[in-house]
């Protein structure tokens, strides 16, 4: 890995003069040399705000302004890609390459793809976590003890969370715990990391408070006590500590803190970010320059008219995998989801009128059903990153807990949580206590629930079954480590301790 000093300046936000509950309106607005930036409780506020401001640039993804080598414009929402094209659940109606080349898990062959092999801004995060950990212990102007403690969690989390995130990206990923490393680092094993986010996301906890200051998005927009106990439980997950990670879940539900919202509530929840099912989310806002200029955003690839100006659509789910991810809609009609989440427009209407939504979801056939679980007002203006992207959610965590109960053969305990799920659904509850089947039966819960969420090739990954429901790799495939992203060269250079990822050592 290539580590730059990444200078404080570049990085660090100038304090405005709002309270800290206005702390996702800071701006970076000026330059300043980093024995400048480290002078009272203002200057810890912005380089903590500067983390979370780098790792939503970091989940949108690389850019042509980032690296100059690529003819990729704008930001095209990686965290999809990442976390959902490689399922075996999604299409490109348009037939785009790109889109069907990540699909298939060609990922070095097209230089559009590059920016994605690319973990520079998560070690950005990560530098940027290092510095405030250094430097806010010695700040004593305008900062109190329980503020700085608090500040101090928050980049441990969010320290955390970038390992976290990388390592599910790229399996074995470096680990860097200083804040000007110039040494050439090379990969530890992904069970490593995670057990250094256990770590990191334990001692977190321990200082952040239930919630911030502000409406939910702004509150849920940074870490949290219960933020920290997911990303915790989430490594665990990957650790095979399934009595721990319940154990952190738990301390969730008893918390009182987070509720599941109903159906009918779903659109404050995905279109705008706000509902007491949030644990943790990235708000992305226009208004404050978080856009893609030329493409639009990830979310707007989902959509068409009559909540874009696009004309078709770029990404989208078929007919036949709808109905094989949702079968009780299938046999009766009855889950909800199916029209919370998927809509058919009527594309005889011209792409200059607002096209009329069918009240049958499932009408537009086998490829021109649209996934319309994010989604703004019908008026062709939805084409920026205004939205929420949620990281981890209430319903996720119950499902989540109802997995680590089920291979700990909690079967009663893990039913409880599963059909909390089913019962907001709309779908009978399940019954069966048999391990093996509950173990799937959880597992297709967690594919019907957080469709579209940037979980499913993670949990496929997680239990090295991403073959089974990808065709274009196999299970040899997969055991070499086909379900990681290769390494962008950018990581090789001037460091002999980075490795390739060996399948793709063979497979460029």
């Amino acid at each position: 890995m290539k580590n730059k000093l990444i200078l404080m300046g570049l990085l660090t936000l100038a304090i405005l003069t709002q309270s800290c509950q206005d702390w996702l309106d800071e701006q970076p607005i000026n330059t300043v040399t980093e024995d400048q930036a480290w002078q009272n409780g203002s200057d810890a506020e912005g380089a903590v705000a500067a983390g979370y401001a780098i790792f939503r640039r970091a989940l949108a993804g690389l850019t042509k302004e980032d690296t100059p080598s690529t003819t990729r414009n704008g930001a095209w929402g990686d965290h999809y890609f990442w976390g959902d094209a490689r399922s075996g659940d999604w299409i490109t109606p348009n037939n785009d390459g790109d889109w069907e080349a990540c699909m298939e898990n060609h990922l070095i062959e097209r230089s559009q793809l590059e920016p994605m092999t690319n973990w520079r801004l998560f070690y950005r995060v990560i530098e940027q976590c290092n510095l405030v950990l250094e430097e806010v212990p010695n700040i004593t102007e305008d900062l109190t003890d329980e503020r700085k403690a608090e500040l101090l969690a928050d980049a441990r989390f969010l320290r955390a969370m970038a390992h976290f995130y990388a390592a599910r990206i790229w399996g074995d990923i470096p680990i860097n715990l200083t804040p000007r490393n110039v040494e050439p680092l090379g990969r530890e094993s992904i069970d490593s990391v995670m057990t250094l986010v256990v770590q990191e996301a334990e001692t977190a906890a321990a200082d952040l408070p239930w919630s911030n200051d502000g409406t939910i998005k702004e509150s849920m927009s940074r870490g949290t006590r219960g933020a920290a106990l997911a990303l915790e439980a989430h490594a665990y997950m990957w650790l095979g500590e399934y009595q721990k990670a319940s154990d952190a879940l738990q301390k969730i539900i008893d918390s009182n803190v987070f509720k599941l919202a109903s159906v009918d509530d779903f659109r404050d929840l995905f279109d705008e970010g706000e509902s007491e099912e949030v644990v943790f989310e990235i708000f992305y806002d226009a208004d404050l320059g978080e856009y893609s200029g030329y493409y639009g955003h990830i979310m707007t690839y989902y959509l068409t008219n009559p909540y874009t100006s696009r004309s078709n659509l770029s990404l989208a789910v078929p007919k036949s995998k709808i109905l094989e991810i949702y079968p009780d809609y299938e046999t009766d009609g009855s889950d909800k989801r199916v029209a919370a989440f998927f809509q058919s427009i009527d594309f005889s209407v011209s792409s200059s009128e607002l096209r009329p939504i069918f009240s049958d979801p499932l009408q537009n056939g086998e490829r021109e059903i649209m996934f319309a679980k994010f989604r703004k007002t019908k008026d062709m203006s939805y084409n920026q990153m205004d939205a929420p992207i949620p990281v981890f959610r209430y319903g996720g965590l119950l499902l989540l807990k109802a997995e680590a109960d089920a291979r700990l053969n909690n079967l009663s305990e893990c039913l409880v949580n599963l059909n909390k799920i089913r019962a907001r659904a709309g779908v009978p509850e399940y019954t069966k206590e048999d391990q093996s089947m509950l173990i799937e039966q959880v597992l297709e819960e967690r594919r019907r629930e957080l469709i579209g969420e940037y979980h499913r090739v993670y949990d496929l990954v997680r239990l090295g079954r991403l073959h089974e429901f990808n065709e274009n790799i196999s299970a040899t495939d997969e055991a070499q480590g086909a379900g990681f992203y290769p390494v962008a060269d950018e990581a090789f250079e001037n460091n002999p301790n980075m490795t390739q990822t060996y399948y793709w050592q063979f497979n460029q």
